[in-house]
This record gives C-alpha cells, structure tokens and sequence, in this order.
C-alpha cells in the first residue's frame, strides 16, 4: 500500500487463537493494525459456520493501542453504530503471539495477574492430560450393554477384555460415571504377549476369548482395512498410556458450554476420542477447573463454536494456571469439603 492507505478484510477468526496461526500473528503485529471486529460465533453467513472478523490495518505511523469490537448479537442497524458504543482500547504489548485475546486492558491485567499466580496444568499433573481412544472401527470394537451381557453370559472370560466406555457427551460436571456402551479392549502387542508363534495368533483369541471372537469375526475384513490396528486384525492402535485409563484420574468432554469435569474415583473407565482423561484424583483440582474462573480463562485463551461452545482440547488445556496448595492448607481442605458434597448432592440427584 502507499503511505497513509488503508487495508481493510474480512477473514474468518481462527488465526488469533489457532496455533497454526502463530506466524501470521507475528508478522501482523509488525504492522500497524489499528482494528478488529469480532462477530465470535455468530451466523454473519447463513450458509456457512465461518466465524469472521474484520481487520484493520494503515500504513503509516504505529500507534500503541488498537480498537477492538466484540459483536455480541446481530440485531443492529448500522454496524458502526455498534463499534462506537462497544469498542474498547488494547495495549498491543498484551497480544501475546502464542494467541491473541481480545479483552479491555482492565480484562488483560486481570487475566495476566490470574495467569502469573499458577502453574500451567500441564505441569501440575506431570503431563499427565491424554485424548481418548480412537478404534478405527467403532461399529466393531464398541458395543451396548445387550451385547456386553450376552458375551459374558457365552463365555464369563470375556468381562477381561470389556470395558466402559464413555463418549463426551456422557461425561458431566461432578456427576457419577455411568456408561451405556462397552469397548472391547485388545491392545496391541498383548497377542503376542501370549504365545510364541504368530501362526497361531487366532488360536489364541479364540481359545481364551471364544465369546468376543465369534462376535469380531463379522467385522474381521473391515478390521484389516484399518490403517492404524495393533499386530492383528483384533487389536487397537498402539497408544503408550492405556495404564491410565486403569487407574483414578479425571475426565472431560472436548465440546461444553463451560469446565466439564468428572472423577472417576476407581478406575477403569476408557473414553474415545471426544474426551480426554487428566491423571489426577485431586478433588481440590477438580474444584478448581470445574470453577467458574477456569471457564473464564479457558474462554480467554481458546475459540468460541457456534452457540457459545468451547473446544477442551491439549493446547489449551495445558495453560490453565493453577495455585498449588499443601494439603494442610486452610483453602486447599476447604476447596476438598465443599467438591465432596457437590459429588455426594450429585449421587442423590
């Protein structure tokens, strides 16, 4: 452009927030950008889930401060009737490139105070935050409490190998743990854990598993298809941290309106892939990210879906802070007492 031009567009949002937009928000923070209008996820396209914003940007002297625009509704009649009765002023020092969020300056300094004062989730669980299991063949691998009670009915041997399984959806805030589906549950490598020549591998399933074998054999064709099995048609992708899901930990849906967290105090539940398990059984933690102020500063540092959902997912869920307290700590004990009687209130609900 020429000095003193004017490039304005409308692009969809993803790249403020999106980690694959880090490089664009490097560069674009080298420029003068002087505004953004951010429709979130309203429908501004009806034939589309396109979520737009309009940038900005002017060629010429680089000012401190940029005009921000949250568009919260589209009943309006003008839209610049809209920017000068809601926008607000962004120190573009607060723009981190790691993503951007546009709040008032008031906004930021909260959020950075918040953000200073804990330790990122990831690190507060020892890495310990993992997606949900993913069969290739959901038709085949995941079943329904009939057929979970007729297999062990044919072959009791088959309880080893079935375990509850939860997709996102049935996963809410502090609330027990009931599933209606099943996985069937052969990882890869533990065929060949059990017998000395891989000739005989089906022996082995059909010898020790008769029930779920003849169950399998239907989707055996579909199963060999699937680019990401185990060693044998009957086996799951490799995936280093089954143990995990045998132990108590927590888990959560990826799609929620706000912080969906529950414990699976005993152990033994498995999820797909919609969900996620966080290796930890602390109830002052799972107070704490099922808190309001989590779901604040998710809201900050993710992207809002259509109809005001958030997407809980690894990048994001890393960064959450979190205060880590002893256990004789005042708060730490009070934050225990009051997530005990939300579990129990919930159990009688």
């Amino acid at each position: 452009m020429k000095q003193g031009g004017y490039f304005s567009y409308i692009v969809a949002n993803k790249w403020m927030r999106a980690k694959y937009g880090m490089p664009l928000r490097e560069w674009i923070l080298k420029q003068n950008l002087i505004e953004i209008i951010d429709f979130g996820d309203l429908p501004v396209f009806k034939e589309a889930s396109t979520y737009p914003c309009i940038l900005k940007v002017y060629k010429g002297t680089t000012s401190n401060d940029l005009s921000a625009t949250i568009v919260e509704s589209l009943e309006f009649n003008a839209l610049n009737e809209v920017v000068k009765s809601n926008s607000f002023k962004i120190k573009k020092e607060s723009l981190q490139i790691s993503g951007w969020n546009l709040v008032s300056n008031n906004e930021s300094n909260l959020l950075h105070k918040i953000f200073d004062k804990g330790i990122p989730l990831l690190q507060y669980v020892d890495e310990k935050i993992f997606y949900g299991i993913k069969t290739g063949l959901n038709k085949a691998f995941v079943i329904d409490a009939e057929i979970k009670d007729r297999l062990i009915k044919d072959d009791p041997k088959s309880e080893e190998v079935i375990k509850p399984f939860f997709a996102g959806r049935d996963i809410k805030r502090y609330e027990p743990l009931s599933s209606e589906n099943f996985l069937i549950l052969f990882p890869k490598g533990i065929t060949n854990k059990n017998i000395n020549n891989s000739k005989y591998s089906i022996h082995w399933l059909e010898n020790n598993y008769s029930a779920v074998a003849g169950y399998l054999k239907q989707f055996e064709s579909e199963a060999k298809k699937r680019y990401d099995k185990g060693d044998y048609w009957w086996e799951l992708r490799a995936c280093d941290y089954y143990d995990e899901f045998k132990i108590p930990k927590m888990m959560l849906p990826d799609i929620s309106l706000r912080g969906n967290f529950a414990l699976d105090s005993e152990g033994g539940n498995y999820c797909v892939n919609t969900a996620y398990i966080i290796g930890s059984q602390e109830k002052y933690l799972l107070g704490i990210l099922n808190s309001n102020l989590m779901s604040f500063c998710y809201r900050s540092i993710s992207s809002t879906y259509r109809g005001g959902y958030l997407r809980y997912i690894y990048q994001y869920l890393a960064k959450l802070p979190i205060i880590k307290l002893e256990k004789d700590n005042e708060v730490y004990i009070k934050m225990e007492s009051l997530v005990d009687q939300m579990l129990e209130a919930k159990k009688q609900l």
